[in-house]
């Protein structure tokens, strides 16, 4: 039996990826992953081909497709501005840090150097790169700083002398180097560490105040060399401080990230990753979930997620590629819990329209006579029910939502009894725009169109042109303000906190929203 694995991107042609098993037994899933890691989302599909001297029987065993609802592209230029943030949160931290008490000799002289304190750090020049399979690499140059202290010294020579003073010491051509590995734990939440550091002191310059000069240059070098190793070296200050900035600080902030996010107390949108960011040489990308599931009980939508759009722009400093998937998922979600129901009575439809019987013109006893005959001095009640999944298809620049539903009409009798009396079928096809604020896409209709059609009558032929205005005054008073707070509320995107988009804009292409934007951080 000879078994072929075809590893393939969804949205390109099929490629045989260069993996053969001739074995007697289906190779175990982890072989299968293995040859399928390397894509940063694929679809895996195993073959069973059965050869025989004239007969070749092929049979699908397995299909696997990971495609991301949401991916993002961090460019070098967000990496380096990020950097240049983090060098503004290293010198707060530095600067005022204390220093371990220091205690030596030299020949004759011992000394004591208390007291000491980083009173200045000079930022340095900063420069990201990106590692395979790896993540980051920082490096920092140029960077100085001024430590103060105080110190006491005794001379055991033929005159004993002791005295103490405070000195000061500049540190200058400093170079930091740090590695930082990015990467997802097994939950989908984003994780960093530092796997290396290395910092290096140029030169040390220290100048004492007070006492006797000849004597502190006794022992002024051996100083200045002991203050250069504390923060310089892979366990000295600046590296500590560095991997603190990332174990400490930068986990801190990916903790932020949401993964999960609560919508309407009922939805739950899931940002999780779907595999470790990949790196390239002047980016990054993360491959997201991107699905929202029903809150108490969450299944994947039993259809697939379509390929992403192809983009090689990198002038930005973040990409973010949102599928028409995720909506349609919480669209899915909604019909099948039917939370695509509603009630409309006259407490939503201003001046009474929904009366069967009135003075004015405006309601609907005397819009169809027939329902003020059969029901008078009662009100009507709308059920409105999606009778399909509503799906929203993103292509050419326009976002459309096409639905179909039924309405029935009810006729309140004493008692709290309603009585059927009529089922329109209708088709809606609505054009949707889509905005980009505080790191949430909001839409909005623009077009709502409704066809309807008689599909049950209890009250004989209807006018088709009196019910396409009655509903389409509903759809106008009721149904698109409600849509229309929905999409107020926005879907919010996998941002850390105190990050927020300049200058961002939306490209609408097949199935995909595209994100381009620039950074910047407020904390």
């Amino acid at each position: 039996m000879l078994f072929i694995l075809f590893c393939i991107n969804c949205d390109k042609e099929w490629k045989i990826h260069p993996c053969i098993w001739l074995l007697n037994m289906v190779p175990p899933a982890h072989d299968l992953r293995m040859f399928s890691a390397g894509l940063p989302y694929n679809c895996c599909i195993l073959y069973h081909i059965f050869a025989f001297p004239s007969i070749a029987k092929i049979t699908v065993a397995s299909i696997k497709c990971n495609t991301p609802g949401l991916q993002t592209r961090i460019t070098d230029k967000a990496l380096n501005y990020a950097t240049d943030v983090a060098l503004d949160i290293l010198s707060k931290q530095v600067t005022g840090l204390e220093i371990p008490d220091q205690h030596g000799s030299s020949g004759d002289v011992s000394y004591d150097i208390t007291g000491l304190k980083i009173n200045a750090f000079s930022k340095p020049s900063s420069r990201v790169s990106l590692i395979q399979k790896v993540g980051v690499a920082w490096s920092t140059s140029g960077g100085s700083l001024n430590v103060h202290g105080k110190f006491h010294y005794k001379y055991h020579g033929i005159f004993p002398i002791s005295d103490s003073g405070s000195f000061d010491l500049r540190a200058s051509g400093i170079n930091a180097a740090i590695n930082i590995e990015l990467g997802s734990d097994t939950t989908g939440h984003p994780t960093m560490k530092s796997v290396g550091c290395s910092c290096s002191v140029g030169s040390a310059d220290i100048s004492f105040h007070g006492g006797t000069a000849w004597i502190y240059n006794l022992f002024s070098g051996i100083v200045a060399d002991k203050l250069k190793d504390i923060v310089g070296g892979s366990n000295g200050i600046l590296c500590q401080q560095l991997n603190n900035l990332v174990n400490v600080n930068g986990m801190e902030s990916l903790k932020k990230l949401p993964v999960t996010v609560e919508i309407a107390k009922l939805f739950l949108l899931d940002y999780r990753f779907l595999s470790k960011p990949s790196f390239q040489s002047t980016f990054m990308e993360t491959y997201h979930k991107g699905e929202v599931f029903w809150k108490s009980n969450p299944n994947e939508a039993p259809f697939p997620v379509p390929p992403l759009l192809r983009f090689s722009n990198t002038s930005r400093m973040m990409y973010l590629w949102v599928s028409d998937f995720l909506f349609n998922s919480m669209s899915y979600n909604a019909y099948k819990y039917n939370q695509l129901q509603y009630n409309v009575t006259n407490k939503d439809l201003p001046g009474g329209v929904l009366n069967t019987t009135c003075q004015k013109i405006t309601c609907i006893g005397n819009f169809i006579p027939e329902i003020g005959k059969r029901f008078p001095n009662t009100t009507v009640m709308l059920y409105m029910k999606s009778t399909t999944m509503p799906n929203m298809t993103v292509r050419n620049g326009s976002t459309m939502v096409e639905s179909s539903g039924d309405i029935l009409f009810f006729a309140q009798q004493q008692g709290g009894k309603y009585t059927h009396f009529l089922t329109l079928s209708a088709m809606m096809s609505s054009t949707i725009s889509v905005r980009i604020q505080n790191e949430k896409i909001y839409a909005k209709v623009l077009k709502l169109p409704i066809a309807v059609k008689v599909k049950d009558s209890k009250i004989g032929q209807l006018s088709p042109q009196v019910l396409d205005l009655i509903i389409k005054g509903v759809v106008a008073v009721f149904v698109e303000p409600k849509l229309n707070d929905f999409g107020s509320k926005g879907f919010p995107l996998p941002v850390i906190e105190s990050v927020h988009f300049v200058d961002t804009q939306v490209t609408i292409a097949k199935d995909t929203l595209l994100i381009a934007t620039d950074l910047k951080y407020s904390g």
